[in-house]
């Protein structure tokens, strides 16, 4: 086996063993002492960054370019093969890159965060699962393995929204976020059948030679909306504020840094698929500059630290999403660089922010004077203002639209078909009475 594979593969054992360590304590029901959960995330951390380090020096050196590693197939259903393909090039180096940076950091705060925290076994193997469905998503060769991951991280991000049990509001925000993730999941489901049913190969490096097919615009469509829930981009964003509930690490690891930019890593690794798409790609464009704009104006109205942040974060994907649209992917890459680093630090101190302006009487004043400014606001009239901060208080009645247009009617269907099944089991009854 090369290097590149030996890398690969060591990678994602290192990222398989806590999780799965942790994972067997809590389903078999063992008492897993905090000292060696902790030791298990730091040592999973530690592994990653020193590898990460290791896949970047060689792919810089020019000796790990565009290669891939293979393995056996081990699933084979008819025709289909569940083959595990990883690829090391520029969008994974740099993806790869990023989870080694922000893990750590992220491991170190929640040390302290989670010390005799209950649940805290339950956070710690959610946290090293993440990092290994992080590290399958970002290695990812073809959609088949990339889909493992995605799902994966939807999972962790579920489940760390419900963290704190005992708050009725955790569960139905997590529910809120589980609905989107499995309507656009099930668009990256379809766009993978269709991909084995009607492509040669569902690899990423060979998509550019599938460009010229008539139905590549069809499956760029199906990737571009897969993409929306992940990066809460309009219409599947509602959800993005719910998800502060949980926990001000998972948010920083989530909606700050890693998971959230999985959306324009799905993009960049199908780009060659669809890039000849005028529509996608106006699509792609529309999409992140409504969303930049909506998120502008809706982030400035909320009150609380970590929902503007949410909304600041949704923006900056907007611009990111409009970037990979008119092919400035370099730009996309470090846009996504710079914009995680510094959600981490802001979502990591939200916590501390109202402790700040007490005890910094100078950051107050600045904020109170921006505020009176109007912050950007000022070429609008009084009037417009503030119409335009009570239409981004309500959400733009998108949230609204949603439940009455979507909601709504799915769930009266339902209890619908639930009535006419009752009724017809209590007939069924009464006839095999005697």
């Amino acid at each position: 086996m090369s290097v590149v594979g030996i890398l690969v593969l060591l990678s994602l054992v290192a990222a398989a063993l806590a999780p799965l360590w942790l994972g067997g304590c809590l389903l078999f029901g063992r008492a897993c002492s905090e000292r060696r959960s902790v030791l298990a995330a730091d040592l999973q951390s530690i592994l990653l960054f020193i590898l990460g380090v290791s896949l970047a020096i060689a792919y810089f050196a020019g000796h790990l370019r565009g290669q891939d590693v293979r393995l056996p197939p081990p699933l084979e259903f008819h025709d289909y093969q569940w083959i595990p393909v990883f690829v090391v090039d520029g969008v994974s180096i740099a993806y790869f890159s990023l989870v080694c940076v922000v893990y750590p950091a992220i491991v170190r705060f929640s040390i302290p965060a989670f010390h005799r925290e209950p649940g805290a076994a339950r956070y710690w193997f959610l946290v090293t699962l993440l990092a290994f469905a992080l590290l399958v998503t970002t290695l990812a060769g073809n959609l088949d393995v990339l889909f493992v991951g995605w799902e994966l991280v939807g999972l962790c991000s579920v489940q760390l929204i419900a963290f704190f049990r005992t708050n009725p509001r955790s569960g139905e925000n997590s529910l809120r976020a589980l609905v989107y993730y499995r309507i656009c999941d099930a668009a990256l489901l379809g766009a993978l059948v269709w991909l084995h049913s009607s492509f040669p190969t569902a690899e990423f490096q060979r998509f550019h030679e599938d460009a010229g097919q008539s139905s590549a615009p069809i499956v760029g469509f199906l990737i571009l909306f897969a993409s929306l829930a992940k990066s809460a981009q309009l219409p599947m964003s509602p959800w993005l504020h719910r998800a502060m509930e949980g926990p001000a690490a998972s948010s920083a690891i989530f909606y700050g840094a890693l998971s959230i930019h999985l959306g324009p890593l799905l993009l960049l690794r199908t780009y060659p698929l669809w890039a000849n798409s005028a529509s996608v790609l106006f699509t792609c464009a529309v999409i992140g500059g409504a969303t930049a704009l909506y998120a502008t104006l809706v982030g400035r109205a909320r009150p609380d630290a970590k929902t503007s942040l949410a909304y600041a974060a949704m923006a900056q994907l907007g611009v990111i999403y409009v970037e990979i649209a008119v092919g400035w992917h370099t730009l996309a890459l470090v846009h996504v660089w710079a914009h995680a680093g510094m959600r981490t630090w802001q979502f990591l101190r939200s916590s501390s922010l109202i402790q700040d302006f007490q005890s910094n009487p100078l950051v107050g004043a600045h904020v109170r004077g921006r505020l009176r400014r109007g912050d950007g606001a000022a070429p609008l009239t009084a009037r417009w203002r503030r119409a335009l901060q009570l239409d981004a208080l309500r959400l733009f009645w998108i949230d609204a639209l949603q439940w009455h247009i979507v909601a709504r009617p799915w769930l009266g269907l339902w209890r619908g078909l639930e009535t006419l099944e009752e009724r017809c089991l209590a007939r069924g009854r009464g006839r095999s009475q005697p």
